[in-house]
């Protein structure tokens, strides 16, 4: 284990017993004893670490200016390093009904500048063929392949291997099934706002096919890792998605939840609107929810559930890989904002 430097020791020193702040508080609200006990490690021992490190740049000397004849060098942009048993996107993309827990029966409908719905602070304006959870299967597989490589880079895969790992066959429908996705996800135009950052493209680049070993080679726009460098990203468990199944609902309600350290309270309605759940049926609607919620328990996702009359309440099993990262985007509450002139 790295000792800090002495110069850190002061900064150290008043961490051990403080509580916490209250931000931090409110969102541990709900968790059992045990569970707080462990983002409350795992929070003072973020602050202890970053205490460390700014000590450690406070004791090293200033780098020198560069040169005036000096060329600035490219900004390299790269993926963050999830696990392998995990799978990533931006927050929009999981807190939106882009992807929507829909079974096309009588093909897919066309969408031209249709505004998804979202919550608040998100809004996905969607122009193309209308996406799905197994649309969303393989753009989760796609950025996993590329966060080995550098955002713009060309990244490579045989469909037999992605299949594969989809859990899906590999004959010839298969395959033709995987290109209608690779040309869906190109084609289809994302107008997508987070908190003041927006992005407006397609999911991928698009690429080449080699017909005879049926390897492709595709590229991410690297415009949209400004919602990685923002923070704007979750990740999450991919076997407990993969053990899901078929069931559009529940892989739906997985991804929103996973951007949660601790959901509130929410209203059937609003998660169906979430999903995109179109059934006009209220109470085939609400039970289609809870059943979701049931197979998110069956697969450790949740500890359990409350199913109200009008809303449901989820408590989540986080490990602490999923704690450290939840936490760590809590640490730092946002700056209150100051109020307008009227001068």
């Amino acid at each position: 284990m790295t000792t800090p430097p002495a110069a850190a020791a002061p900064l150290l020193a008043h961490l051990e017993e403080p509580p916490l702040p209250e931000h931090i508080q409110r969102a541990l609200e709900g968790h059992d004893p045990i569970m707080r006990e462990r983002f409350k490690n795992i929070y003072w021992g973020m602050q202890r670490r970053e205490a460390a490190e700014k000590a450690a740049v406070a004791a090293d000397p200033r780098p020198a200016p560069p040169r005036p004849d000096e060329k600035p060098k490219a900004q390299v942009i790269q993926f963050p390093q999830w696990s392998d048993e995990r799978r990533a996107a931006m927050h929009a993309a999981f807190r939106s009904a882009l992807f929507p827990a829909l079974n096309f029966k009588e093909g897919r409908p066309f969408l031209k500048e249709k505004r998804l719905a979202s919550v608040e602070g998100v809004a996905v304006i969607f122009t193309g063929e209308q996406f799905d959870q197994s649309d969303l299967d393989v753009f989760l597989e796609l950025l996993n392949i590329a966060k080995e490589t550098l955002l713009g880079v060309e990244c490579s895969f045989s469909a037999y291997s992605l299949l594969k790992t989809l859990g899906r066959a590999t004959g010839n429908k298969d395959h033709k099934w995987l290109h209608s996705v690779l040309i869906r996800l190109r084609s289809g135009t994302v107008d997508m706002t987070d908190h003041k950052i927006r992005y407006f493209g397609g999911l991928i680049e698009g690429g080449f096919k080699d017909e005879i070993t049926k390897h492709y080679t595709i590229s991410i726009n690297p415009k949209w890792a400004r919602f990685f460098k923002a923070g704007l990203w979750a990740s999450l468990d991919n076997n407990q998605r993969r053990a899901l199944g078929r069931n559009q609902t529940a892989k739906a309600l997985h991804a929103y939840y996973s951007t949660h350290a601790a959901p509130g309270p929410h209203s059937y309605r609003k998660l169906a609107e979430l999903v995109g759940l179109e059934n006009s049926n209220k109470r085939d609607m609400k039970a289609n929810i809870i059943k979701a919620h049931e197979e998110l328990k069956r697969v450790g996702f949740l500890s359990d559930y409350e199913a109200g009359a009008n809303t449901i309440k989820t408590t989540i099993n986080h490990t602490p890989s999923q704690a450290q990262h939840v936490i760590g985007k809590v640490a730092k509450p946002r700056r209150p904002r100051l109020p307008k002139s009227t001068g």
